[in-house]
């Protein structure tokens, strides 16, 4: 895992497989596309988000689905990830 340490992040960064440590992200987009799960530690956000794509953005889009009302499968998706849920 690749190491990023110290920095001032903007625009897009792709995520995959890397390690941030006491980085700045500012007007970011963070690009997952699916690989290995990054790492944050004691990183700051400002007016940053995420973007989802590849295999990251069909698995979004399978609980997207999953949460409709009509499916009954929310419970059953925020139970797969209760820290989502509030629970």
């Amino acid at each position: 895992m690749a190491d990023i340490k110290n920095q001032t992040l903007q625009g897009r960064q792709v995520i995959d497989g890397k390690s941030f440590i006491d980085c700045e992200f500012q007007n970011a987009q963070m690009v997952y596309k699916g690989g290995p799960a990054p790492n944050f530690t004691n990183c700051r956000f400002t007016k940053s988000g995420f973007v989802f794509e590849n295999e990251a953005a069909n698995t979004m889009n399978l609980l997207r689905a999953m949460l409709q009302p009509q499916t009954n499968m929310r419970p059953f998706v925020l139970g797969m990830m209760p820290e989502i849920g509030g629970n």
